[in-house]
């Protein structure tokens, strides 16, 4: 789970506390447009709630994921690979070279790190750079499918967040329909429109905050896409390109 409930509980004291201040500040009499639209009046801010906590949960996952990226691009500080002109590697340097990836594992496992081991043990086996290249590029695409296959629930939270505030639209309005009987009067009326606005704040507040979510979603994603590259062009610059044909 990586602490996922951890970070769920995070995410609804943080949503609480937002809440309960949006509640503190908003006037019980005549509230202000604003934090209506919010959900600073209750319970008809419920949805809206919900919403902030789904919201806030997907950025600490993207956060989460984001900071692995970062941490995986460390590894190219440690220089493992000879980055020197014209240097060409042979069965038993791919052997030490594999040593001493070994060696730094011991502290941190990267996927740059795993993936030049077995590029290493792939070249003492085949002699073939072809072989370790599919290898490299096979690989590759495992690692990407991990890392996707972690960010499908924050893609879920990003579909349940409108959706959420679609639901709190459909409530809103069924509630309006109760008072149709009475829109022939200024309460009646007063009632009916209070409730429609709420119910369609709901799916804009849902839709806005989706809008930010889904931009750190794709900043994540082109963050993962600049990654592999990086890794796959590393690994052939320095690695296979200067095995001994």
């Amino acid at each position: 789970m990586n602490h996922r409930s951890t970070r769920f509980f995070i995410s609804l004291l943080i949503t609480t506390a937002w809440m309960g201040a949006l509640v503190a500040i908003t006037p019980a009499d005549h509230p202000a447009r604003i934090w209506v639209m919010l959900g600073g009046t209750m319970p008809d801010g419920l949805i809206q709630g919900f919403t902030y906590l789904l919201f806030v949960f997907g950025m600490m996952e993207i956060l989460r994921l984001n900071n692995r990226i970062s941490g995986e691009m460390d590894a190219f500080t440690l220089h493992l690979l000879p980055e020197k002109e014209n240097w060409i590697l042979s069965a038993d340097d791919a052997n030490q070279l594999k040593q001493n990836v070994q060696q730094v594992e011991r502290s941190h496992k990267f996927f740059l790190t795993d993936l030049v081991k077995r590029c290493c043990t792939k070249y003492r086996l085949s002699k073939s750079s072809s072989e370790v290249l599919e290898l490299t590029d096979a690989q590759i695409h495992i690692y990407r499918s991990e890392l996707e296959s972690e960010q499908s629930f924050i893609r879920y939270v990003a579909w349940a967040i409108p959706s959420v505030g679609f639901i709190g639209t459909v409530i809103g309005i069924s509630a309006s329909l109760e008072y149709t009987s009475q829109a022939s009067t200024p309460e009646g009326i007063e009632r009916v429109t209070t409730l429609l606005a709420v119910a369609f704040d709901t799916t804009l507040i849902a839709l806005v905050l989706s809008i930010f979510l889904m931009y750190a979603i794709h900043h994540l994603q082109k963050k993962q896409d600049d990654l592999f590259y990086r890794i796959n062009d590393y690994v052939i610059e320095n690695l296979i390109n200067r095995f001994y044909k």
